[in-house]
């Protein structure tokens, strides 16, 4: 992925189960993860996003703070499922943050999807829609007003089930108005999709272009 203007590191891209309406994780239990778990993080990311390889080493977890409770608007979310109760095996996790505010000090309350991974024994039963809808809440808390990311091919399904605007293939995503920065004036920004992946959007708000910058495909927007 490119982002132009200014330059930043790529937001990397997340990958789920399948869905199942009729199932549930009412047996699981969600919580806000820490550094005790990070071999079962780390362990989930190596078998179920082998190019993340960022998440596969147990000391990035430590050395880069990937934890967070999603309380503050500038932070991370990162949230582990165990199956079958506190004490269980973890059975996903997911882990959202304010990537363009850290990586190139935008200002806009967005968040990044960063990953969400779920075991394969447990998929099939609601727990990247758990996941998905908890960090949701957290965000909208937190006064997030855009959720954004990277799809794999076979996710695509998964995310527009949950509302998510999906660009097209290769389609880059872009600004609607310009984006605040830390340092200097507002910029527009343009950020093409890492290869076979397609951007994910949803809006926190009322409607696509009710806050002061957003994001959206560019075939939603008027030329440049």
């Amino acid at each position: 992925m490119t982002l132009s203007s200014p330059k930043a590191e790529p937001p990397t891209k997340a990958s789920v189960p399948s869905v199942s309406d009729s199932d549930s994780v009412t047996n699981d239990f969600l919580s806000i993860a820490n550094p005790a778990d990070v071999p079962e993080l780390a362990a989930i990311a190596r078998a179920e996003l082998p190019s993340m390889t960022a998440l596969h080493d147990e000391q990035g977890w430590q050395t880069y703070n990937r934890f967070g409770a999603g309380s503050q608007l500038w932070g991370n979310c990162t949230l582990i499922l165990r199956h079958g109760g506190e004490d269980g095996p973890a059975s996903g996790f997911i882990w959202a943050d304010s990537a363009m505010h850290t990586d190139s000090g935008i200002e806009e309350p967005w968040w990044c999807i960063n990953a969400v991974a779920i075991a394969p024994h447990c998929r099939g039963a609601g727990r990247g829609t758990a996941l998905v809808s908890r960090v949701t809440s957290a965000a909208r808390t937190a006064g997030v007003q855009l959720l954004y990311g990277q799809s794999v091919p076979a996710a695509v399904p998964f995310w527009k089930k949950l509302g998510f605007i999906l660009a097209g293939e290769a389609e880059p995503i872009r600004t609607h108005s310009p984006a605040r920065r830390t340092v200097g004036g507002p910029v527009m920004l343009t950020a093409e999709p890492g290869a076979g992946d397609r951007w994910f959007v949803k809006y926190l708000a009322t409607a696509p272009g009710s806050v002061s910058s957003g994001l959206l495909p560019v075939s939603m927007l008027p030329p440049l």
